[in-house]
């Protein structure tokens, strides 16, 4: 039996395509890496193929994953109960301690948790002190290479208004950024992307965005920024550049289009979500992790009136403890109903949209993920709506995105290769990673003496 061709019954299918089309009982036929067709009930496969059985499911795109942090895996439980200022000390004085191979252990661990959890593309933010020049992040791509996940990594960078250990100089932010695209942007097979990344909006000078938008021109990579994350971003911002609006900066530096992302955007007034809406600005919105860090309420409905392009994520598991887009989906309908009074225009087909087409269009992939079509890449997963905490699935989106959760993931296909069957990680020994990791965590939460810490601001006693 050729491994090569599968076919994929599922109790419904979810295509994401512009039609919208769910079917009942349906398949859906891979050959090789892409989807060959998409059938209804009554479809007898033929014989050549493998079938993998889903029947108890329904069968998604894969889910993509739109601003994650994964070096902040081993922090994920280390200070939610400290506010924005000291989580960020605390974080950045944890991943201080990284040894390069507690840092490619820790990056591992995170990818598995988001195949895992059915987040087959993965957009990875990272900011690392600039001693390590492309060390790092070049082990990051390494580690997405190996799995075949779709990974896009917006490489971070300042030159001013931040630890002097990751401060870079212009000249070196552009000739590193260029050796990265030079070797990985676009590569192994299109799964491997880049895009460019001030860390935050006050950590790079205006001639510095000047910098980003001429090499985003003519790398064709993206720019991905935090925006207006907390109140206390315009402080800075007024500090710095003499006034407080973050958006004012990114458009006055050239930093605004359909290519850029921006993270947050919780603390935006109206004439800056018009500059947005103006200049096709996407805004990337991370529900549960705002919710960790008490961070506001972010503008979805504004958004949606203005016809802003949205997308979701989890962001970091420091601020989020997890990788669970089915709990962000539910989390972006509650907040966003909050905000409104009890009305929204997010229906949960909406935030199934903001995480499979939506967000594929935000990073230039919707001609190869983010729906079942034939000719897209064989990136599916099968969630069961089988099991006593789902059932009875009687209306099928709202299933999944309120009561579906990344447990009940049980297949993952990427690039039409099986990394979880029946909710087993296939590629590598997931209880030994686990364990190294867990070794590893402690050991630099003891060199950065982050236990002592954190266990005393939580009250416990030895």
């Amino acid at each position: 039996m050729s491994t090569q061709r599968k076919a994929v019954h599922g109790r419904w299918v979810l295509t994401m395509d512009p039609a919208r089309r769910i079917l009942e009982n349906g398949w859906v036929l891979i050959e090789g890496e892409r989807i060959q067709a998409v059938e209804g009930a009554g479809f007898a496969p033929p014989e050549d193929m493998e079938i993998i059985d889903a029947t108890s499911s329904a069968i998604l795109p894969g889910l993509i994953n739109g601003h994650t942090h994964l070096y902040g895996t081993f922090g994920r439980n280390l200070s939610f109960d400290q506010n924005f200022t000291d989580w960020l000390a605390t974080q950045k004085a944890y991943i201080g301690a990284y040894g390069e191979e507690d840092f490619a252990a820790c990056v591992e661990l995170g990818m598995i948790e988001n195949i895992c959890a059915g987040n087959t593309t993965i957009i990875d933010n990272m900011g690392l002190p600039a001693a390590t020049e492309n060390r790092l992040y070049e082990a990051a791509l390494a580690t997405a290479a190996k799995y075949d996940v779709g990974y896009i990594l917006a490489r971070g960078f300042t030159n001013q208004k931040t630890s002097p250990d990751y401060i870079e100089s212009l000249d070196q932010i552009e000739s590193r950024m260029r050796i990265l695209a030079r070797d990985y942007h676009g590569g192994p097979g299109g799964r491997l992307g880049l895009m460019l990344s001030p860390m935050v909006p006050w950590g790079l000078s205006m001639e510095g965005y000047a910098m980003i938008r001429r090499l985003a021109d003519e790398l064709c990579m993206g720019i991905h920024m935090h925006t207006a994350e907390t109140a206390g971003y315009a402080q800075v911002i007024e500090q710095t550049f003499g006034h407080p609006s973050n958006i004012r900066v990114y458009r006055e530096g050239g930093c605004l289009g359909k290519d850029v992302q921006l993270l947050g955007c919780i603390w935006v007034d109206e004439t800056e979500l018009d500059w947005i809406a103006e200049t096709g600005t996407w805004v990337i919105v991370d529900p549960t992790s705002t919710l960790g860090l008490g961070k506001g309420l972010p503008p979805l409905d504004q958004c949606l009136d203005r016809g802003i392009p949205l997308t979701l994520a989890t962001n970091g598991m420091a601020s989020n403890g997890g990788q669970d887009m089915f709990e962000v989906m539910k989390n972006a309908i509650g907040l966003a109903k909050i905000a409104g009074g009890g009305e929204t225009q997010m229906t949960p087909l909406k935030a199934l949209e903001l995480t499979t087409i939506e967000s594929a269009r935000a990073f230039g992939l919707d001609g190869q993920v983010g729906s079942i079509e034939p000719g897209k890449r064989a990136d599916i997963i099968a969630v069961d709506l089988a099991n006593p905490f789902v059932a009875p699935a009687l209306n099928v989106p709202s299933a999944i995105v309120f009561s579906c959760k990344n447990r009940d993931v049980r297949h993952v296909l990427v690039n039409g290769k099986i990394l979880v069957r029946d909710g087993q990680f296939l590629p590598a020994d997931l209880a030994a990673i686990t364990a190294g990791a867990e070794a590893r965590a402690r050991a630099v939460a003891e060199r950065a003496a982050i236990l002592d810490r954190t266990t005393r601001a939580a009250g416990v006693q030895g």
